[in-house]
């Protein structure tokens, strides 16, 4: 008799680590919806911890106004490095390396580069930056637009 190959257990542990989300890491290739899906992840976070620290600096603002102020910068300074490494990673499904964000700082080219960087799919097949990003789950359809939702809702009021 033959034992059994340990084989399949290894291909799906490497499976798993492939699809694990992985947000400090700057390296690997991330598709147009998941992109849009962590950006406003980030976003939404920011703004509540910020529309919280704002309630807060109105209410006890002689007491924390320091804190507050420090605590919200080191918040936005937090989002802002997240933020770069999701971008690098989907310049990498164009097979772009991450220096590209420097034309994030020339202020007309910023809404063209975030409008190409959701609207055009990233190169077929693998590239240099690895693997072609997983398919889209139902998880990730309905969570993108719970968080379109709840922004055109707050957005409203």
């Amino acid at each position: 008799m033959s034992q059994p190959s340990n084989h399949s257990a290894l291909n799906n542990s490497k499976a798993k680590k492939n699809l694990s989300f992985d947000i400090l890491n700057s390296r690997g290739r991330l598709g147009r919806l998941r992109f849009l899906k962590y950006s406003l992840l980030i976003f939404i976070i920011w703004a509540v911890i910020g529309a919280t620290s704002n309630v807060l600096w109105n209410l006890y603002y002689t007491g924390w106004h320091d804190a507050l102020s420090l605590f919200m910068i080191f918040v936005s300074i937090i989002a802002s490095v997240m933020g770069i490494i999701i971008c690098t990673r989907r310049l990498n499904d164009f097979n772009a390396t991450g220096w590209w964000m420097l034309l994030f700082f020339v202020p007309i080219v910023t809404p063209i580069m975030l409008l190409l960087m959701l609207l055009l799919p990233g190169t077929q097949g693998e590239n240099r930056f690895g693997p072609t990003p997983p398919k889209n789950n139902k998880f990730t359809y309905v969570t993108v637009f719970l968080m379109l939702t709840l922004l055109f809702l707050a957005a409203a009021l």
